[in-house]
């Protein structure tokens, strides 16, 4: 059993890790990621099943039979503080100086460092609003992964070509959402980005093949 306090998006966010807990009781608006990736191995509030990679909201419960979780606590006690968006982009370096990707030079996304937990890469990404994250079919290097909004609002899109006129679907993201997978047995990925609404933060999480 453990619950490990994670400094990777501080001072912004109070993030916890936890594994193989009968039970976790959140007294504050929080959100609840579940990073288990097998089939069968549920997070459940009260009765209701959390299914692996989903999440939600929650409060004043206890989370129950967590095999592995990533809990965000009071995710948005600071949103309306006046400096907040701005102390976040000043203190995270843009998404091009960690990357270097073409794709990521010149947009307003900023990235906090990136940790491994529970053998689940993730790190918070803060986007301006409105500001794509440049599409993409192929990761380097080669692994599956999904993306949790953490505050604001955004959007994952797909493509048939890397086009913005071969665009087919959406996927609306608030916080405690995680979209389905993209990817199919193979590992194939269509083409696809993010797309801010508002200033919003959201989490990539990796997975190994």
């Amino acid at each position: 059993m453990s619950i490990q306090a994670l400094s990777f998006a501080e001072p912004f966010f109070d993030v916890e890790y936890v594994e193989n807990e009968t039970e976790y009781f959140i007294n504050e608006k929080s959100l609840v990621f579940n990073l288990s990736v097998n089939e069968g191995e549920n997070i459940f509030v009260k009765t209701i099943p959390l299914l692996p990679l989903k999440g939600t909201i929650v409060w004043n419960v206890a989370v129950t039979r967590i095999k592995q979780a990533l809990v965000v606590r009071d995710y948005d006690k600071d949103a309306k503080k006046p400096e907040f968006w701005a102390s976040m982009k000043r203190t995270w370096p843009s998404l091009f100086d960690v990357s270097g990707f073409e794709r990521h030079r010149g947009i307003p996304y900023y990235k906090s460092p990136q940790i491994t937990v529970g053998g689940r890469r993730i790190n918070f990404c803060y986007a301006a609003p409105m500001s794509p994250s440049g599409k993409h079919q192929t990761h380097t290097p080669d692994f599956d992964e999904v993306h949790a909004q953490i505050l604001g609002f955004g959007k994952m899109q797909k493509f048939t070509e890397n086009s913005d006129e071969t665009f087919y679907q959406e996927v609306i993201m608030a916080p405690g959402i995680v979209h389905d997978k993209f990817y199919d047995e193979t590992g194939y990925y269509p083409w696809h980005q993010y797309h801010s609404i508002t200033d919003c933060v959201y989490m990539p999480i990796e997975i190994d093949r």
